[in-house]
């Protein structure tokens, strides 16, 4: 256990969590020596889960946030930690801290926000659990009725692949891309192997740059975070089994939902093509986002 005037943190064995209290406000080695200690906590026991106590929350100084960034979070991601919870209130007078660090963890982590320690273990134990896999040819069944309209099937597809559906035509598009582009699809599924979200993945070997494409997710399961957790897993796998060093995709202007969901997972615009592509009477810009690999 580590105990300060301005933080304390201590291993719980029964939930195998690494929990971290604040205080009150602290900077430089003030604020980095218990982080440092938990650090420790998570290197000792592998695997754990990290909960932060920052309901006595404060705004971190530059220097504190740019080491957090570039020393503490690659060190926790060697841990093998995977879930971070945060316990605040459900409004904070940090807000803006508070989505600055969940937005760079959320890159490399699961981030459960929650009022209390229990209902954080709560949701991590209870969460749906989302696992990827490469997609066969009897998912087509999973997701064929999940393009209902045209509209949407071009914010998804940019109409390379007919509408609606059909297997033959979309085993045929799945071919010509691999063969074209080396695009691998993939699909996420419940712990009971229900099919939950489909999107395809490509390495380009000289640039190091990974490009997701055709990303969607079951309509009647949408809003709970599960497209977020299958891109953040879909990412890891990008960084740690293909090596790659950035991954990218594209996005409709038209397509504000999807777009809010890849910013939730750290993708950034790098460049926007202007009127990129004609649906009916309206012009949609084409919008390149990328996500870069921690150092």
């Amino acid at each position: 256990m580590f105990e300060s005037d301005f933080a304390k943190c201590e291993y719980v064995e029964k939930d195998n969590v690494v929990f971290h209290v604040w205080k009150k406000e602290a900077h430089f080695d003030d604020y980095r020596n218990p982080v440092i200690a938990s650090l420790e906590m998570l290197r000792e026991h592998k695997g754990s889960l990290f909960i932060v106590d920052a309901r006595n929350g404060f705004e971190d100084v530059k220097e504190d946030v740019d080491w957090g960034f570039s020393y503490f979070l690659p060190e926790l991601k060697k841990t093998g930690c995977s879930t971070w919870g945060f316990i605040l209130p459900k409004t904070s007078d940090i807000e803006g801290e508070i989505d600055l660090w969940t937005k760079e963890i959320e890159k490399n982590f699961r981030v459960i926000r929650a009022e209390s320690y229990d209902e954080i273990l709560r949701q991590a134990a209870g969460g749906t659990q989302v696992i990827i896999r490469d997609y066969g040819e009897s998912d087509f069944e999973g997701i064929k009725n999940w393009i209902t309209d045209e509209r949407t099937h071009a914010m998804w597809c940019a109409n390379r692949t007919r509408f609606p559906l059909q297997k033959q035509s979309f085993d045929e598009f799945l071919k010509d891309i691999s063969m074209r582009n080396g695009d691998h699809p993939f699909v996420a599924v419940d712990e009971n192997g229900v099919v939950m979200g489909f999107f395809c993945y490509s390495l380009n070997a000289e640039t190091k740059e990974g490009m997701f494409k055709f990303v969607m997710v079951d309509p009647a399961r949408r809003g709970i975070g599960l497209g977020k957790e299958m891109l953040k897993q879909a990412v890891r796998y990008a960084f740690d089994v293909t090596k790659a060093d950035a991954v990218q995709l594209m996005v409709f202007s038209e397509n504000a939902r999807a777009r809010k969901c890849y910013e939730g997972v750290g993708f950034t615009v790098r460049k926007t093509q202007e009127r990129a592509f004609q649906f009916k009477d309206k012009s949609w810009d084409r919008i390149n986002m990328v996500i870069k690999k921690m150092p």
